[in-house]
């Protein structure tokens, strides 16, 4: 779980990062997912097409 600052920044926990080999300056899509939720993934791992901007 993690809680959004005021200026909308998030802290992956430490678990999460470790699994997914994240390191600092890395870029994430957030790609939509139903309604109410979405996929966050390092960039490297998406085609471009798949991005939503929304």
């Amino acid at each position: 779980m993690a809680t959004i600052t005021a200026k909308g920044q998030v802290t992956i926990p430490k678990k999460v990062r470790d699994r997914l080999k994240l390191e600092p300056g890395m870029k994430l899509a957030f790609i939509d997912y139903k309604d109410d939720a979405c996929i966050v993934t390092p960039t490297k791992n998406v085609h471009y097409g798949e991005i939503s901007l929304d």
